[in-house]
């Protein structure tokens, strides 16, 4: 379907009925003057090369390069920006391990970092199925809901760490329970759930959570990562993680259970190996389920069609000056040379073949994108802005090719170009750049920026249920970081008052020996007696007051830390 960029343009195709009753106007007044040098028939004889129709034939001509002209000027695109897209595919939700022993080296660089890259191909294999994505440790939470956006599934996944969930441990049956609830109460036999882990669980029963699944019509698919004989959990220190009882904590992949799992899901177990991490069986097995058709809003690249309407318009023109009047040997417009229109038109044609470059461009770096050759379409959309610096599409692009280039800084460069450079008028092109922008702020954890973003999305397109799902990530994440900087700021204050206390430690020993000269300067002045003010007694008061209270401060602290250490013995 055509659209028009400047549909207001057409209103000059009313100028065509005009320029027929101009030249009528024209003759009329032409014929008028030739009855007052007499009758008409002998004139005529005495001008035998005078062409009868061949002036309105001539017009009509022209008329029809003006309709060309004018709809090459209104600029018709093919496609839209967004658009429903009808797809038939499957529901995938991934669910991550995302606890300690994740970072155990069994493969390279750990289990975790491996299995986000196994993951990462997984999504460059999709083409109409949607995925999803759940995190869990301890206690688990959907980190990317049900979506066709595999951009910000892979923003999302590059943000993964340990320190996502706060509660440490393996609770395998949570993870599967939380990713029972969030798929789409329509799409029965389409399901599928892979869970990605060593199988060390801790706290509850997995296989009951997968029967669940089952006989909700949802498969359970399971990837062991790690080995059976173990390896140590590297920290952030250096050291390797040790138990309450200073053992140094071995994680091995505990197959057995993950077996019961995947028979209980009616899935299959596939063990992750260094080379194949196993996914493409998965796959494989899930191409056989029954594919739901579906609706989703996708980008799509408006296609310029304004060079082949000049075209056309130039060659009614040139038709029209062939048929030149010979009586002056002239045509109506005037030579070929002289006409402001034909070089008009040559000088738009002209310009077309410079910005087609842009678009040339720009379908380059869209073939390349889609064989997944990032580096060769970050080039060709480069190119492309050296020729249309002002090119939305280019810049929308080149920043999701950047972000797959785990490039998140440049991309968000690219959108806040677009966002508060080149401007955007349509609500939903700016929902969509801002949801963009949100993401690629995400990606940098810059959460503050990320939520702004996010709430202006929602400003534009309240119901788009991916953005609210990122704001409400993002908030979270927010929150978080919130968090860490008063407890560093809180682990800094301790410092300075264990400084205090120090410094307080050696203060008595001066005072004591302040205080015997005191004694000795009274035993030789017994009429001398020291002097304390109200004021001094309530400071001091006071002082007691508050380091009795910070005593007591401390005291729930360690109890709180030991009561805590009591309940999860298991941090891994």
């Amino acid at each position: 379907m055509i659209h028009f960029i400047q549909a207001d343009l057409l209103l000059l195709w009313f100028l065509i009925p005009i320029f027929f009753l101009v030249y009528a106007l024209v003759r009329r007044n032409r014929k008028k003057r030739i009855q007052r040098f007499g009758d008409t028939l002998l004139v005529e004889r005495l001008m035998p090369d005078a062409p009868r129709y061949k002036g309105w034939v001539r017009l009509c001509f022209f008329s029809l390069a003006w309709f060309f002209f004018v709809l090459g000027l209104s600029r018709p695109v093919m496609g839209a920006r967004l658009k429903e897209h009808e797809a038939k595919g499957v529901e995938v939700m991934v669910v991550l391990d995302v606890s300690n022993s994740m970072l155990a080296q069994d493969y390279s660089p750990n289990r975790l970092e491996r299995a986000k890259l196994a993951i990462s191909k997984l999504v460059d294999r999709l083409k109409d199925d949607r995925i999803g994505l759940i995190i869990f440790a301890g206690q688990s939470f959907v980190q990317l809901p049900i979506t066709t956006d595999y951009v910000s599934a892979k923003i999302f996944l590059n943000t993964i760490a340990t320190e996502s969930v706060p509660v440490q441990g393996t609770a395998l049956g949570d993870a599967i329970t939380t990713a029972i609830k969030s798929f789409s109460m329509d799409s029965e036999n389409s399901r599928a759930i892979i869970l990605i882990t060593d199988g060390e669980n801790h706290e509850d029963d997995p296989v009951e959570a997968a029967k669940a699944a089952t006989e909700m019509g949802i498969r359970v698919y399971c990837v062991g990562v790690g080995s059976p004989e173990g390896k140590p959990i590297p920290v952030k220190d250096g050291g390797l993680l040790r138990d309450k009882n200073g053992n140094v904590v071995v994680t091995r992949l505990d197959e057995a259970i993950l077996h019961q799992v995947a028979e209980a899901g009616n899935g299959i177990y596939v063990r992750a190996g260094n080379s194949e991490f196993g996914l493409n069986p998965i796959i494989d097995d899930i191409r056989s389920l029954d594919a739901k058709q579906y609706q989703s809003l996708v980008f799509e690249d408006f296609d310029e069609q304004y060079m082949y309407f000049f075209g056309i318009a130039i060659f009614f023109l040139l038709v029209e000056m062939s048929l030149g009047n010979r009586r002056n040997r002239r045509s109506l417009f005037g030579g070929v040379g002289k006409s402001p229109l034909v070089v008009l038109l040559f000088l738009l044609l002209s310009s077309t073949v410079y910005g087609q470059h842009d678009r040339s461009e720009v379908r380059k770096g869209n073939k390349n994108f889609k064989k997944e050759n990032y580096a060769e379409a970050e080039l060709a959309y480069r190119r492309g802005l050296l020729k249309d610096s002002l090119s939305k599409v280019s810049h929308y692009n080149l920043g999701n090719t950047l972000v797959l280039l785990d490039r998140a800084q440049e991309a968000e460069h690219y959108y806040r170009e677009i966002v508060d450079s080149i401007g955007l008028t349509d609500p939903q092109q700016i929902a969509q750049f801002q949801h963009n922008l949100g993401n690629a702020c995400l990606a940098q954890k810059k959460y503050a920026e990320a939520v702004a973003a996010y709430k202006e999305s929602l400003r534009k397109n309240p119901t788009d249920m991916d953005t609210k799902t990122n704001l409400a990530y993002a908030q979270k994440m927010l929150e978080n970081q919130q968090q860490q900087q008063d407890q560093s700021q809180d682990q800094q204050d301790q410092q300075d008052q264990q400084q205090d206390q120090q410094q307080d430690q050696q203060q008595p020993k001066d005072s004591k020996q302040d205080q015997n000269k005191d004694q000795q300067q009274q035993q030789s002045n017994p009429a001398q007696q020291p002097q304390i003010s109200p004021q001094a007694a309530q400071q001091i008061l006071q002082a007691l007051e508050d380091q009795e209270k910070e005593t007591q401060d401390k005291v729930k602290k360690e109890k709180a830390k030991k009561l805590k250490e009591k309940k999860r013995d298991k941090n891994w």
